[in-house]
């Protein structure tokens, strides 16, 4: 379920990721690798408030302060594969097409498509494993202030 709830949520950042990346590339003529910049730091956002809020909801005790930390680099792990993805993908498709500058809007959004399921992968392996992982719980036989630690001969 909980692969599903990120899911949901990477859906909605593709979305303000395609946005962003589109309206600056197509509208505003930014060069692709700072399109995508713009693109993660907006779907970063959307995904630390979603992601804490509801993917990862029952780790609630975990303070904003020690996760939000640990989710940038999970982000930027993920973001610096995006960003090898678009460069590496618009240097390919330069190369085969023999052309110069930024390739066609197809082949510059199925470059983003592929950096994005790319980076996804990484994200939800660091974020699932280290950025939203609950420390463990003390056990109930572990020593509480005022109280002797029991042993399992002393029981």
């Amino acid at each position: 379920m909980r692969f599903l709830k990120f899911a949901v949520v990477g859906t909605a950042n593709t979305a303000i990721t395609f946005a962003v990346f589109n309206l600056c590339t197509g509208w505003l003529h930014m060069p692709a690798a700072g399109a995508n910049v713009l693109g993660w730091v907006t779907g970063f956002v959307n995904s630390f408030v979603w992601n804490r809020a509801w993917t990862f909801r029952d780790r609630g005790h975990l303070t904003a302060g020690r996760v939000l930390p640990r989710f940038a680099v999970a982000n930027l792990a993920a973001f610096g594969v995006s960003e090898a993805v678009v460069v590496g993908g618009q240097a390919f498709v330069n190369a085969v097409t023999r052309t110069a500058g930024s390739p066609s809007a197809l082949a510059l959004n199925a470059i983003e498509a592929l950096a994005i399921g790319c980076s996804l992968a990484v994200n939800y392996a660091i974020s699932t494993r280290w950025a939203f992982r609950a420390d463990p719980r003390p056990s109930r036989d572990a020593e509480r202030p005022g109280r002797p630690a029991q042993t399992r001969a002393s029981r």
